[in-house]
């Protein structure tokens, strides 16, 4: 999942004043607050997602996991749903109505999969979201670069529409992907080899009369961490 929010997320924060210009005909040195104004709803999302996630596990309504995959569908599946809907309308109000919206609730996934690291692996947990930034990199990089091929020679408001909407396509396919896997594989429960390393680092008194740790070593694939 946060790999697959990767393309999608980069894409629209590289390429979306050039989408305000060429495809809605603002003028770039007005549209400054337009512009940002869906990074702001997406900011909103992460507190309002924040606040609700934890409201839901405090009061037992779901479990930790189930309240992740509840909140990780509004995060990818609706705003799949709403970013590739506004691609076929010409109203410039309801598109960005429409992409406010969308990231707004993308603002989710911080509560989804972000947080989920800890759940997981609270040991580990910055090394796991370490690997998975860089894999969301991976796909941040390529978004881009398939706008640019996409939009490369195109003529026309129709064509570019056109272009446009594969883009927010593929990004759209990608998240309903990535929420698709989560929900099916996902999990909120700590890992049983991170609860293991615990008991194997209290019996071998790594951890000081006090509980801090006095040094703690995280090998994998050879590659060691201390």
């Amino acid at each position: 999942m946060h790999m697959c929010n990767g393309f999608g997320y980069f894409m629209i924060l590289s390429d979306l004043p050039k989408y305000l210009v060429e495809q809605l005909h603002f003028d770039i040195m007005k549209s400054g607050f337009i512009a940002s104004l869906p990074h702001l709803m997406s900011w909103s999302g992460y507190v309002v997602s924040g606040k609700f996630s934890d409201m839901i596990i405090s009061k037992g309504l779901l479990s930790r996991t189930y309240t992740r995959k509840v909140v990780g569908i509004f995060a990818q599946s609706l705003p799949a749903v709403l970013l590739f809907s506004l691609s076929f309308f010409n109203d410039k109000t309801s598109i960005l109505v429409f992409m406010n919206i969308a990231l707004f609730f993308q603002g989710f996934a911080h509560s989804a999969y972000y947080v989920n690291y800890m759940d997981l692996s609270p040991r580990f947990s910055a090394v796991l979201c370490g690997f998975g930034n860089g894999l969301c990199a991976v796909l941040g990089l390529i978004g881009p670069v398939v706008v640019g091929y996409l939009l490369n020679g195109v003529n026309g408001d129709d064509e570019l529409k056109c272009q446009w909407r594969k883009a927010f396509g593929v990004a759209s396919i990608l998240w309903v992907v990535g929420c698709t896997q989560f929900c099916i594989f996902g999990s909120g429960k700590r890992q049983s080899w991170d609860a293991e390393v615990d008991k194997e680092d209290d019996a071998s008194g790594e951890f000081g009369m006090d509980g801090e740790v006095k040094e703690s070593t995280f090998n994998l694939s050879g590659f060691s961490i201390i």
